[in-house]
């Protein structure tokens, strides 16, 4: 059996070498594509991670993002404490009309200061119905009342002659409860 070898130059720039097999029966050609990988000396691969320029720009925007968005959110929460501190004296008003018309008997809303509380009556005197809340600890809020106390009659009707009108205010917002002669709240 003869075997012919041979290589001839690639026409294209990756190496190439052909390879061919002569047999009796017939020629036989095989191709078969050869890469060679390159590295150059003294250049070394990049490493994972941040430099510190990177890192200080990072810090630089989360910074300056910061410093937009604190006042608006500072803002917001006043808000929030104010609308919250309303709906606290809204429940307070509510449990005095719950109480009074399960009892059958007179209860009363108060107001001291930054205090509101609840009593009603019970044998030989007054009982709190609730715990005392006190919405500038709990809200930070002012509290202003036209009046002491609103009575709430075993109807759930309000024993007053005039609209009772409760301001709670922190920082430039302002929001009221008023309870109308009839007891219905606005």
């Amino acid at each position: 059996m003869d075997c012919l070898v041979s290589l001839q130059p690639s026409p294209h720039p990756l190496p190439r070498a052909e390879l061919a097999i002569s047999l009796r029966q017939g020629v036989e050609i095989a191709r078969s594509t050869i890469r060679t990988m390159t590295t150059r000396p003294g250049r070394l691969r990049p490493q994972s991670g941040f430099s510190l320029v990177e890192l200080m720009i990072a810090i630089t925007v989360a910074g300056l993002t910061l410093g937009i968005a604190l006042p608006k959110l500072r803002e917001g929460m006043v808000s929030r404490d104010v609308k919250s501190a309303r709906s606290a004296l809204a429940n307070m008003y509510a449990r005095a009309r719950v109480n009074a018309l399960q009892t059958r008997k007179p209860t009363t809303v108060h107001f001291s200061g930054s205090e509101v509380w609840v009593t009603a009556p019970m044998a030989g005197g007054l009982d709190t119905v609730g715990a005392v809340m006190n919405l500038t600890v709990a809200y930070g809020v002012s509290v202003i009342a036209s009046e002491a106390s609103i009575r709430v009659l075993p109807s759930g009707l309000a024993n007053m002659a005039a609209p009772v009108t409760v301001k709670v205010s922190r920082g430039g917002k302002v929001d009221s409860v008023m309870v109308t002669g009839y007891g219905r709240l606005q």
